[in-house]
């Protein structure tokens, strides 16, 4: 078969610029040019064939031609072509947007959902683009940032350097700023939902559409995940896998086998890809397609290349986190991204067996939500509240839900049909930040934390730590103080009793009381008995006396539970969670001062990194399906 060199159809939007013309040999009447579709079989801006015995013909005429065995077998399960490659050149910032994901775009746009990469092939001294958001709100705080004109105050504004990668999973918001050329493979998808435009003014004279209504539908209105693990690719999803190759005056070799077709995209230099009998030059900016079955080729020159080909059909796990108020699914493929969710009420006062049914049917929805089903997973996760006995799969004790021996893993099996396997929660959220989060690459390590009580989760070679028998650990019912505050299970100085958020609302409505004229009180409107886990923080960085002793106090027997922790199972990282860790540095800091001196052996011995847990309500579900 023969190496088909594409030529793209293009697109002049009015944050383009003249990159793609002079750099990247395009040919384009127009002043700007913004994107190039390189391989595109979209209605919308398909590629024509320029070389390769069938010129003139669209790439999507030429497959219609040549027949599915030119795609190869792994693109049997698509509907349609599977995936586009641009070239773009951000003259301008783009527009913040977000893309849906299939289960919306079928039912709403009559086509694919997008999830894409992006690859940074140049850029220009201090550029950078916006990567979902820097916390977690509200859809109504959301939208009210649009109708201020304030979204960038909560946008995650991140700086890029040449070669760098980003993953834009569906229903995250983001978008390129100016100064930024970017090569771009995304599923065959032309759905994108603006939110915000900088109030410009498109060709018409009039301010460019805005989709907020669909995209507050679609959009994870939080801070995205990073801990994406690709096994070497540069990104890697349902529907493309991308590597890198660079070539530098030598030769690199590949082959096309049965399964994918294969494209080359090339980013810099030049050079020759041999293929068979057919030969074909190549620069800077030019797209290759090589069917299914071509066999072996080579490139020499001095180069950089992107190749993109279609993957196995994945098998997905489902990750549950039962709550006491709602239960959370997640659809987790290989690489742990999360791609069909659901949040449904627990009703846990009512019994266990509607709670199951209650669970199966945020099941079923999340499997809706990512467009798949039951036949595409392979096991389930449990991460539930309580004492769980894992080798049985059962709930031995919940107090949030009033449980005692409930014979959960079977009763899910029964009407699953899928393996299930089951661990407390706070294991699971550990175990999730372990695979794709803050302790990513990590064997060994603890998380606490740091709610209404202080949870853990131990993971110590890569699995949950359940102990000679059912329960796990319990970090936050260690003894800090003899005879101490009486804690939630009935005993004095628990470590919960002077960590939890809790312990730290309590002392500082004591304090309040005591100091009537302290921010503490002010912060609060004259109530103590409304102060919150955030009050007496916010208190102590405007340097009150009263909330900086709180802190202090607090941070110190923080401290102490952290030091036994560390004596105990020398892990590799000691992970915060619960809503007292989104104070990051300003409660970090401190701590790892304290615990250097305070730990066995002092600073001469072993200090794990001490950090606050990145995936926030995700960690559970995500943990909860690497369960093994």
């Amino acid at each position: 078969m023969a190496i088909l060199k594409l030529s793209p159809a293009c697109k002049s939007y009015l944050w383009g610029g003249s990159k793609l013309k002079k750099e990247f040999h395009k040919s384009f009447s127009g002043s700007v040019l913004a994107e190039t579709w390189e391989l595109s079989c979209h209605p919308d801006g398909p590629s024509t064939i320029v070389s390769g015995g069938t010129e003139g013909q669209t790439l999507r005429e030429y497959l219609a031609e040549a027949g599915p065995q030119a795609l190869g077998t792994n693109c049997a399960r698509f509907e349609d072509f599977p995936i586009l490659i641009k070239l773009i050149d951000a003259s301008k910032a783009l527009s913040v947007q977000v893309h849906p994901n299939n289960a919306y775009a079928k039912k709403k746009e009559n086509q694919y959902g997008k999830t894409e990469m992006w690859y940074v092939i140049d850029c220009e001294p201090g550029a950078f683009l916006y990567y979902g958001l820097k916390k977690t709100v509200s859809k109504e705080e959301f939208r009210q940032h649009i109708e201020n004109n304030t979204l960038d105050e909560i946008l995650n504004a991140v700086p890029v350097h040449k070669g760098d990668t980003f993953f834009i999973a569906a229903g995250t918001i983001h978008a390129i700023g100016k100064g930024i050329v970017i090569a771009e493979i995304q599923q065959n998808s032309n759905v994108t939902y603006r939110v915000y435009d900088y109030g410009r003014i498109g060709a018409d004279g009039k301010p460019r559409d805005l989709h907020v209504d669909k995209a507050l539908e679609v959009a994870h209105l939080e801070p995205p995940h990073m801990g994406y693990s690709f096994g070497g690719h540069l990104a890697q999803c349902d529907c493309f896998t991308v590597d890198r190759f660079s070539v530098q005056y030598g030769t690199v070799q590949g082959i096309v086998g049965m399964d994918s077709f294969q494209s080359l995209l090339i980013v810099d230099g030049d050079g020759e890809v041999c293929c068979g009998d057919d030969r074909q030059a190549v620069q800077k900016g030019d797209c290759l397609f090589l069917p299914a079955g071509s066999g072996m080729y080579t490139v020499t020159g001095s180069l950089t290349m992107l190749r993109t080909l279609i993957p196995p059909k994945p098998v997905y796990r489902i990750g549950i986190d039962l709550g006491g108020t709602a239960i959370k699914v997640g659809i987790i493929d290989p690489n742990n991204c999360i791609v069909g969710r659901c949040q449904l009420p627990t009703e846990a006062d009512k019994p266990w067996q509607t709670v199951v049914s209650n669970m199966v049917r945020t099941v079923e929805g999340a499997l809706a939500d990512a467009d798949l089903s039951l036949s595409d997973c392979d096991v389930v996760g449990v991460g539930s509240p309580g004492t769980i006995d894992a080798e049985t799969g059962t709930v031995v004790y919940s107090n949030n839900f009033g449980w005692r021996d409930v014979p959960l893993a079977d009763a899910l099996h029964e009407k699953l049909g899928l393996p299930v396997h089951i661990s407390n929660d706070a294991s699971c959220a550990a175990l999730g930040e372990v695979v794709a989060g803050a302790a990513k690459g990590c064997r060994n390590a603890v998380l606490l934390t740091l709610g209404t009580g202080v949870g853990s989760g131990i993971i110590l070679g890569g699995r949950i730590f359940e102990g000679g028998g059912p329960g796990g650990a319990e970090l936050g019912h260690t003894m800090l103080r003899q005879n101490g505050e009486l804690c939630t299970c009935g005993r004095h100085g628990c470590l919960e009793a002077y960590a939890s958020a809790t312990a730290l609302i309590r002392e500082a409505k004591r304090a309040a009381q005591k100091n009537p004229k302290s921010k503490l009180m002010l912060l609060s409107g004259g109530r103590p008995e409304t102060i919150n886990g955030l009050i007496p923080f916010e208190a102590a960085k405007q340097k009150d006396e009263a909330a900086c002793d709180v802190v202090e106090r607090y941070i110190d027997d923080l401290a102490d539970g952290i030091v036994d922790a560390i004596n105990l199972f020398r892990p590799q990282m000691v992970l915060l969670g619960g809503g007292i860790s989104k104070q990051g540095e300003y409660l970090t800091k401190p701590l790892r001062e304290k615990v250097a001196h305070r730990v066995f052996g002092g600073e001469q011995s072993y200090l794990p990194e001490i950090r606050c847990a990145e995936l926030e309500n995700d960690a559970g579900m995500i943990g909860a399906a690497n369960i093994s």
